[in-house]
């Protein structure tokens, strides 16, 4: 056994760790907030971590790959950069009040968790309140989570984190909002599949590997209970699949997808990308991959968009520029600056229609000192003093627009239309809602012909929740979405490599 000393912002523990476990084993047990988007794989560099000696000496570590005794000692020092940050609480969607009473509406996030506290009767939000998730040390994606979860009290674990958080950021808004939290009669959370599968404490292994089929798909609300919460009734939002969860089914609702004439295509873009698309009275539904790219995960000076993320970018004039949260020296950037800065490397030539970064000899004068390629050929790109963007990174988030774009192909196919016979397409989320429209265009994200046809509608998800805690029939509402969906498994279609491989280019000038 040793003891070592962890101190993050104001908090310092000392912790007794046993023999054989990794310093980000010990971070995850005390929850001290430390990414580890590839689930402690040792890939994404994410969980580094300072051990600070008596004599001054520090030594930069990445806490999945160290011993926890070999920071005896010395002191853990973990940055605390990434507290704080944009969580989306806001959203479009208003709730008429036909209830009375007090409910909370909870949206578990893979990235964020939110939660808002609503009067029924007026459906008016009273307060809301939202963090990163307790879970981003067990991975950044679903599959991370699940691997976690299937470890020897590792379901336990997550469903704690989960169950704890959102009990403790609803008492939160509650005090912001002057009610007792004993005064709730119902909670309706809504996520990923996984998630909910995570916050009810069930196995979410089955949708881990093909056929891809969860336990349970909560069309009877599910069990689960919050601690300090037991007189509320907490219920869990019906889910499509093992990959289109009650979060998607939600964020319809709010969209009022279910109801609403004309072609309408909602999309919500995170870890995976759900897309929804509506019509001529049907819903067709699919998932696919993202990946954490666009969240900056997978990108080594990506950050969530927190003070010092890099949050926009574009190219004037012959050169690069940036704006940075809070102001101050860039530290990093975040989803909505990836976005912006894969366009502007595109519209700058830097990065040519097939996805691949020009060599300094290949570029303008003007740009080649951006550009630079290390001994082992590898080249990168200098977003700013100290940044770098690596050609392999810009592949990846190539990969995860393709991906997107691919997914609705595929839908404006079964629905034997194209995409301008879409009279509004909705981003949901955080990312979605945040982008720069024209850099989605640009970077073939999102189909030309939707540029003015475009819209952010903030945390869908919740005002789904929000809505259906505040009419008499609300879950019934949810469960005819959930019914109402056909869902398009793509992972073994080779109509979806198709469109994917022809979604992999970048749109050039020409081609608008």
């Amino acid at each position: 056994m040793s003891t070592i000393t962890v101190r993050s912002g104001g908090r310092e523990s000392e912790i007794i760790c046993s023999p054989g476990v990794t310093l980000l084993d010990v971070l995850r047990s005390e929850e001290f907030d430390l990414a580890a988007p590839c689930g402690g794989l040792g890939r994404c560099g994410k969980c580094a971590v300072t051990l600070a000696a008596p004599d001054g000496t520090r030594e930069r570590v990445l806490a999945c790959r160290t011993p926890a005794e070999a920071a005896a000692g010395r002191v853990v020092l973990v940055p605390d950069a990434a507290a704080g940050g944009v969580i989306e609480l806001s959203g479009t969607a208003g709730a008429a009040g036909a209830l009375s009473g007090l409910a909370a509406a909870v949206d578990l996030g893979t990235t964020t968790l939110a939660v808002r506290i609503i009067d029924r009767a007026t459906g008016e939000t009273l307060a809301a309140a939202g963090d990163w998730s307790a879970q981003a040390p067990y991975g950044a994606d679903v599959i991370s989570r699940i691997k976690a979860a299937s470890k020897p009290g590792g379901l336990e674990r997550l469903r704690g984190l989960a169950a704890g958080q959102a009990a403790g950021l609803i008492s939160a808004a509650c005090a912001d909002a002057g009610v007792d939290p004993a005064a709730l009669e119902a909670i309706l959370c809504v996520g990923n599949t996984t998630m909910e599968h995570l916050f009810a404490g069930i196995s979410p292994e089955g949708i881990g590997r093909a056929p891809f089929t969860p336990t349970t798909y909560f069309t009877d609300g599910g069990s689960a209970a919050l601690p300090g919460l037991p007189g509320a009734e907490t219920r869990l939002a019906p889910c499509v699949s093992g990959y289109i969860g009650g979060d998607t089914v939600a964020a319809a609702y709010a969209a009022g997808l279910d109801e609403a004439p004309g072609t309408r295509l909602l999309l919500d873009i995170g870890t995976n990308g759900e897309i929804v698309l509506a019509h001529g009275g049907r819903l067709l539904a699919c998932s696919v991959a993202c990946g954490p790219a666009f969240e900056g995960a997978e990108i080594d000076i990506g950050m969530r968009s927190a003070p010092g993320a890099i949050s926009a970018v574009h190219f004037s004039a012959g050169e690069f520029w940036y704006a940075v949260i809070g102001g101050g020296w860039p530290q990093g950037i975040c989803g909505t600056g990836i976005i912006d800065l894969l366009a502007a490397l595109i519209e700058s030539g830097a990065v040519d229609g097939t996805g691949r970064l020009l060599e300094p000899d290949e570029l303008p004068e003007s740009l080649r000192e951006n550009v630079s390629v290390n001994r082992k050929g590898n080249v990168s790109f200098a977003v700013a003093p100290g940044l770098r963007i690596r050609a392999g990174e810009i592949r990846k988030l190539q990969l995860a627009k393709a991906a997107i774009r691919a997914g609705v192909e595929i839908l404006l196919r079964r629905a034997g239309i194209s995409a301008g016979d879409i009279g509004e397409a909705c981003l949901a989320g955080g990312f979605g809602t945040r982008i720069d429209i024209s850099s989605a265009v640009k970077v073939g994200l999102i189909p030309p012909e939707l540029a003015e046809k475009t819209r952010g509608i903030g945390n869908a998800a919740l005002d789904g929740a929000q809505k259906a805690l505040c009419v008499p029939d609300g879950f019934e509402r949810l469960l005819e979405i959930r019914e109402r969906c056909e869902y398009i498994e793509l992972s073994t279609s080779a109509e979806f490599s198709e469109a994917f491989v022809d979604a992999m280019p970048f749109y050039e000038e020409d081609d608008d």
